[in-house]
């Protein structure tokens, strides 16, 4: 993509240090550009601060041209907030603000429970760039009493009728409670039955093995889901910016593997944001292939120097009967059956999802 005259008139200013504003005085330090366009990749050397154990940075890529993002805004650049654990090589996007023309036009909400959710970092020389700087800097110490959250949310997947429930082990990591609660009925309270770390998969059982809305019914194992067909996902996302009502989504199976090839993971187009984590990935008949583990779109674009557009990530469903399986727990399974319309899909997968409420305190 060319930028246009202006475009890159203001570029070059930018580089050069001197562009004006409160919201670029700061010190950029240049590490590099996108392997995939032209776009430039700037750490703030004077916002490192560290947080516990942590290091947060933001970090800033430039657009070698405006762009117009899924929302319909227009930004030439975005500013990430973003966590490293020097000590594992991990990282996490805390929130991604949007500008344009020097002011700010789109923000994301900031994520509460980025400390249980690092990734690990690429090896490529962009990403060893960056981590050398953010974890060789002296950094500010942070405000840690503002920054640790207080809970998390999440979602999960009624299993059966003796009020279990499947989720991921990163939603309920560190909870000292934790409620379920299912369309149309109360808040239930729940403990860790089970978890998976590896597979970052676990079971809630609600107390007294209560019943809790209608079990989902599984995909066979026999039948995996396959590249490009269509999919929905039903969830709890941004929790205290949208409705408390289940969302549903729809999109496709992009590919059989995750990142690194990893194929106990299916990768999505259908959007998730927080709080989506550990609820359903439905087929076109309705029935569970998968549970969302997460949203690359915005923890990728510091490194990668633009943001993916609707890269999400789900745990197979296959993986997940095998471990309810282990546990003692048998779900409904079926072969993939008629065609459903969408309305249909996420009638009845509202039915199966619940919201998943961690307190850490």
């Amino acid at each position: 993509m060319i930028a246009s005259s202006r475009a890159r008139q203001w570029l070059a200013l930018l580089v050069a240090g001197v562009l004006a504003g409160p919201i670029f005085a700061s010190q950029w330090v240049e590490v590099g550009t996108s392997g995939v366009s032209t776009d430039k990749v700037m750490v703030d050397a004077d916002s490192i601060q560290k947080i516990d154990e942590f290091k947060v940075a933001d970090i800033m890529t430039v657009y070698a041209a405006p762009r117009t993002n899924v929302h319909n805004v227009t930004l030439d650049r975005h500013v990430q907030k973003t966590a490293f654990n020097c000590a594992k090589r991990s990282f996490i996007g805390i929130q991604t603000i949007g500008y344009l023309d020097g002011k700010r036009v789109a923000s994301s909400p900031e994520a509460a429970d980025w400390r249980i959710k690092l990734i690990p970092m690429n090896s490529d020389p962009m990403s060893n760039r960056i981590y050398t700087l953010v974890c060789a800097a002296n950094a500010t110490p942070g405000t840690p009493a503002q920054s640790k959250p207080t809970g998390s949310t999440g979602s999960g997947i009624i299993v059966d009728d003796r009020g279990d429930v499947l989720t991921n082990n990163h939603v309920v990591k560190n909870c000292k409670s934790i409620t379920v609660k299912a369309i149309g009925s109360d808040a239930l309270a729940a403990t860790v039955n089970a978890v998976d770390p590896k597979n970052d998969l676990a079971i809630l059982r609600t107390a007294y093995g209560e019943p809790i809305g209608t079990p989902a019914r599984f995909r066979s194992q026999s039948k995996p889901a396959r590249l490009g067909e269509e999919i929905g996902v039903i969830g709890y996302p941004l929790t205290g910016f949208l409705s408390a009502e289940p969302k549903a989504t729809f999109g496709q199976i992009s590919s059989v593997a995750g990142y690194n090839n990893d194929y106990t993971l299916l990768q999505i187009s259908a959007p998730v944001q927080p709080g989506n984590s550990g609820g359903p990935v439905l087929d076109a008949s309705g029935l569970v292939i998968g549970v969302v583990v997460s949203q690359a779109s915005l923890a990728l674009a510091s490194i990668v120097g633009n943001v993916p557009q609707n890269v999400n990530f789900a745990i197979r469903g296959e993986l997940a009967q095998i471990f309810l399986a282990a546990r003692g727990i048998k779900v409904a399974s079926s072969a993939r059956q008629q065609t459903m319309p969408t309305e249909a899909i996420a009638a009845a997968g509202q039915k199966s999802t619940v919201f998943v409420v961690c307190k850490f305190q």
